[in-house]
């Protein structure tokens, strides 16, 4: 017995662990993944509602899950320990930074009447301060990971940054969701279809872009795009290294929606649970397609991943669409770019 015990410990010791994740990456990134994020989401349950503003920080934190997932199985792969190197260290403390400036100042903006409301109430306490603190470190973390040591972590982060992915794929994922609400609402006016108007539209220009780019940048670094570096960046890949990128973006998109589960029970979401997971759930089979199909377009880079979510999660906010029309635009464009690339075929 104690021979079988030696022989675990030496196994652990000499890397076992390590050859698992090698054999098994899509499973072991969902496993740090729903279990960073869902202890935190599920943790929130406590709050009972009593403090809204110290639930949203809360997400915060737990929405780096596929993001902590992504990088840790990555490291994993590679064979190389976790360690902040001088540069990552400075990397890691200006992106927290950065993030928690953007926090700072959409509490300082507050609740704007016709946009999404901040909280019902805005008294800032200890423990909402250091929930914000907590998650800027952790989004800044994932930004360091950009200029890892370890290569295996390195190579796919490293397209976070904008000066390594090619301009045209930056531009195109900045204007294609704009586009796509924006020809909805033309569609639905021309043949006289009831037009949904966020209600931010009508006001002044100055009133609305500052809020907008507070909202993008918000979005993209805590609050959606932060988890592409797990999705796109990890579980994408490591399935079509076995099957078609279609098959794959359909799983990532059942993952995707279940990992949402616990924000319908912690009460950040408004939404009936079955209505939200079964609506969320159809519109991200969509939006999985088309982002894997722009990942692997684009170099697998990981920006125009970042940015396509954030223009899902925010342009309805501020452009009029039509929900039905919309669907249609997605079902035409999803069927384009599965069939133009063969994407039910195995790549290589």
């Amino acid at each position: 017995m104690n021979n079988k015990v030696s022989k675990q410990v030496n196994n652990i010791t000499n890397g076992q662990p390590k050859n698992c994740v090698q054999k098994n990456p899509g499973l072991s990134f969902l496993v740090i993944t729903f279990v960073w994020s869902w202890l935190i989401w599920l943790g929130a349950i406590a709050l009972g509602g009593r403090d809204d503003l110290l639930l949203m920080v809360v997400v915060f934190i737990g929405g780096f899950g596929p993001a902590i997932g992504g990088i840790l199985t990555l490291a994993l792969q590679g064979r190389s320990r976790v360690q902040l190197t001088g540069k990552q260290t400075v990397a890691a403390l200006c992106g927290a930074v950065l993030i928690f400036g953007l926090m700072a100042l959409r509490y300082i903006v507050g609740t704007v009447p016709g946009y999404e409301p901040l909280a019902t109430d805005l008294t800032l306490s200890l423990p909402i301060i250091a929930a914000a603190v907590i998650a800027s470190l952790v989004g800044g973390l994932v930004i360091a990971s950009a200029f890892s040591q370890n290569s295996a972590v390195r190579s796919p982060m490293q397209s976070l940054l904008p000066w390594k992915t090619p301009t045209k794929w930056t531009l195109f994922s900045l204007i294609f969701y704009p586009a796509m609400v924006l020809l909805s609402w033309g569609l639905a006016s021309v043949l006289g279809m009831e037009v949904e108007y966020p209600g931010m539209w009508g006001r002044s220009v100055l009133e609305v872009l500052p809020l907008a780019l507070l909202s993008f940048a918000l979005t993209a670094l805590a609050r959606g795009g932060n988890e592409e570096p797990g999705w796109r960046g990890m579980m994408q890949p490591a399935l079509q290294g076995k099957m078609s990128p279609l098959a794959a973006a359909l799983i990532v998109s059942l993952a995707w929606s279940l990992w949402h589960l616990p924000l319908y029970l912690n009460g950040f979401y408004s939404e009936p649970l079955l209505m939200g997971m079964i609506g969320g759930g159809i519109f991200r089979i969509f939006l999985a397609i088309f982002l894997a199909w722009v990942y692997n377009r684009s170099g697998e880079k990981l920006l125009p991943m970042i940015i396509l979510h954030t223009s899902f999660n925010m342009v309805v906010n501020f452009l009029p669409t039509n929900d039905f029309l919309l669907l249609v635009l997605w079902i035409l464009v999803t069927a384009v770019v599965v069939v133009k690339d063969k994407m039910w075929r195995k790549a290589g």
